[in-house]
């Protein structure tokens, strides 16, 4: 009997906890705000079953009624975090940034469904932002992701019918990711089952183009994931493999790079 507690104590708290170990908010500071706030941004307030979200729209500096990438940020980041590599990009798209539920200023927790809920969410309130359709506004869509922003802007890929897609640093399943840190069998109780696989095969049917980035040294997500991804649709999948770049400093060091596959047709 003392054996059959001391098995089961691990999995009481993977159970009570991996919310934990996968989701790591973080609130705004002022700075933050402000600095949208001189990028010509506006913050878009909406509801969801997890209670108020708060997303941030930036119109393309040129004044062009082009494309839109939905921007959406790994785990331990915010929305906003994006607004770093706005002065390197392009003046001719905007920027919808999308907090998860508990993340910034929006309420809740963060989960497969409630994430997707709020992108959905989101969507809609741009399109009464710019006075525009949902589906009026789909059709300038983009999609730009990191780490577990590649799942969420996968299900966002899926949901809108998004023909362009920017991944960086993609993982397969969450649960594969689980069984990197805890093993197997525990790996299997995970609850948040995120699902690249599959969301990518969704994409890729109804016509889109992705590009991955992913570093040689990633030490989070290895790059056999995102070689993984890639190959299973060579036609409509891109990988580039960037030498010596780890998870985190992809973003700055490969900024030019990523910025010219957001500008590409």
């Amino acid at each position: 009997m003392t054996l059959f507690w001391l098995m089961l104590i691990p999995v009481v708290l993977l159970l009570g906890y991996q919310s934990k170990i996968i989701y790591h908010p973080q609130p705004y500071h002022e700075g933050s705000k402000r600095t949208l706030e001189k990028h010509g941004g506006v913050a878009l307030e909406y509801v969801t079953g997890q209670g108020r979200q708060v997303a941030h729209y930036i119109a393309a500096r040129d004044g062009s009624t082009g494309r839109i990438w939905m921007c959406f940020a790994g785990n331990g980041s915010r929305a906003l975090d994006w607004l770093a590599f706005r002065n390197e990009w392009d003046a001719s798209f905007g920027c919808l940034m999308i907090d998860y539920p508990g993340y910034g200023d929006c309420a809740g927790k963060p989960n497969p469904k409630s994430i997707r809920e709020s992108s959905q969410a989101a969507v809609v309130a741009l399109a009464g932002h710019l006075q525009l359709t949902p589906e009026m506004l789909q059709p300038r869509l983009a999609v730009l992701g990191h780490s577990l922003g590649c799942a969420a802007g996968l299900m966002a890929a899926e949901d809108q019918g998004v023909k362009k897609v920017v991944l960086i640093s993609p993982f397969t399943t969450m649960t594969e990711m689980g069984r990197r840190l805890l093993g197997w069998p525990l790996c299997y109780l995970n609850l948040h089952r995120f699902d690249n696989r599959k969301s990518l095969a969704s994409v890729v049917k109804q016509g889109a183009l992705v590009t991955i980035f992913h570093g040689t040294s990633d030490e989070v997500i290895p790059i056999s994931m995102g070689r993984e991804l890639a190959a299973v649709y060579p036609s409509a999948v891109t990988l580039h493999e960037e030498t010596g770049q780890d998870h985190n400093f992809i973003l700055r060091n490969c900024s030019a790079k990523i910025h010219q596959a957001m500008i590409g047709d």
